[in-house]
């Protein structure tokens, strides 16, 4: 049986997985560099597939990448995202005028914070 306690706990739950998300979602697609740092753990890395081979960067790395994009109309959408305890997980999507990233995130809490410590992405063309 569901206490009020514990919905309580699961409600808080999601609205701190759902601020970490925003940070990236809403960081993103404005450049917002220092907002997307602070979604991620510092030793964090990002992940994907370019001409079939796995490429991956430290965090560093990627938003120093990302710094040099140009600024796009983007609609950022979280897909699903589940935990339990200190660890859990996230897909999202953004969404650009010819094609879409969907991130599949690790996550964990840390000092009350949730975290994304991994990062696997897919870049979809779209007609």
């Amino acid at each position: 049986m569901e206490t009020v306690a514990s919905k309580v706990g699961v409600e808080e739950e999601q609205q701190l997985i759902q601020l970490t998300l925003n940070d990236y979602l809403q960081g993103r697609p404005v450049l917002d560099i220092e907002r997307m740092r602070g979604a991620f753990h510092p030793e964090a890395f990002i992940r994907t597939i370019i001409d079939g081979k796995l490429v991956q960067w430290a965090l560093p790395q990627y938003l120093d990448l990302v710094a040099k994009a140009t600024i796009q109309d983007c609609q950022p959408k979280i897909l699903s995202y589940t935990w339990d305890g200190d660890t859990g997980s996230a897909q999202v999507q953004l969404t650009f005028a010819t094609f879409r990233f969907i991130d599949r995130f690790n996550l964990v809490k840390l000092d009350g914070k949730w975290l994304i410590v991994d990062k696997v992405s897919y870049r979809q063309e779209l007609p």
